[in-house]
């Protein structure tokens, strides 16, 4: 019998059979292995902003819940600033299709150039959406304290100030707002910034450019920015008056910045710079 076992043990065939079932057992097992691991990752993935909340005392569930609770005021009013030459509420503008221009640069005489109404665009761009959103932001960072409490968390801290500032990529919304968050550990944090994706920075350079050529020749030569920035598109529109209507767009992000300006202007009938 045992002589018989031998046999089959040492028998060509049946070493090649069940070196096959083992090798397909040992395939199986590193499909599952693999599959856990898929799994795994996808799951990580999946749940990473909550394990690195956690981790890092939740810094990161702040930038995101101040976001998502700020992040269409931002745009709402941003929109309303850019069809108005990066005003609210302007003064000295002109009406155009239903639109309040603020005049960037001004005068009411013929034959002489305008004064520029705003040095520093970028500047009062900065500061006059700041202003818009702290009501929506003193809000957003009172309602973030009341989750954390509702979770247990014990919570202090004060919205000092917001800040805006823009960069060529993005608006930066900063919260002057230090934050102490306690539960088992105690974490604080000098204050919550958030980025909108955004290119109103660049169409801004622009415009100060326009306006100062404006201010010192009358006018401006659109084609000359088109050369340099192919994804850049300017529409002059002249009016009977003498006013120019600047409509600044970025082509990729579809966003645009409309203001007026009247320099160099000729009397109605006279053959100058209102006949080109």
């Amino acid at each position: 019998m045992e002589k018989h076992n031998d046999y089959k043990l040492k028998n060509p065939v049946d070493r090649m059979e069940k070196g096959s079932k083992m090798a397909k057992k040992g395939q199986m097992a590193i499909f599952i292995i693999v599959a856990i691991a898929i799994v795994a990752l996808i799951l990580l993935i999946a749940f990473y902003p909550r394990i690195r909340s956690v981790v890092t005392g939740g810094e990161l569930t702040s930038s995101n819940f101040i976001k998502s609770c700020i992040g269409s005021d931002v745009q709402t009013n941003m929109e309303l600033m850019n069809n108005q030459g990066g005003y609210i509420s302007p003064e000295g503008f002109y009406v155009y299709n239903g639109k309040k221009l603020k005049f960037l640069c001004y005068t009411n005489e013929y034959y002489k150039t305008c004064v520029v109404q705003d040095p520093a665009v970028v500047s009062h761009y900065e500061k006059e959406l700041a202003n818009a959103i702290k009501s929506k932001a003193a809000q957003c960072y009172a309602d973030m304290k009341t989750q954390y409490q509702k979770q247990g968390y014990s919570v202090s801290g004060i919205l000092r100030d917001v800040k805006v500032e823009l960069t060529d990529k993005s608006v930066n919304v900063l919260f002057d707002a230090p934050l102490s968050i306690s539960k088992e550990s105690t974490s604080t944090y000098n204050g919550v910034t958030i980025q909108i994706d955004s290119k109103i920075y660049n169409l801004l350079s622009i415009v100060q450019s326009i306006v100062e050529f404006e201010a010192y020749y009358g006018d401006s030569e659109t084609t000359n920015y088109i050369q340099y920035y192919p994804d850049l598109k300017i529409e002059k529109i002249k009016q009977s008056d003498g006013t120019k209507v600047y409509k600044v767009s970025d082509v990729i992000s579809k966003e645009e910045f409309d203001f007026a300006s009247r320099s160099l202007s000729w009397p109605p009938g006279y053959e100058g710079v209102n006949a080109k």
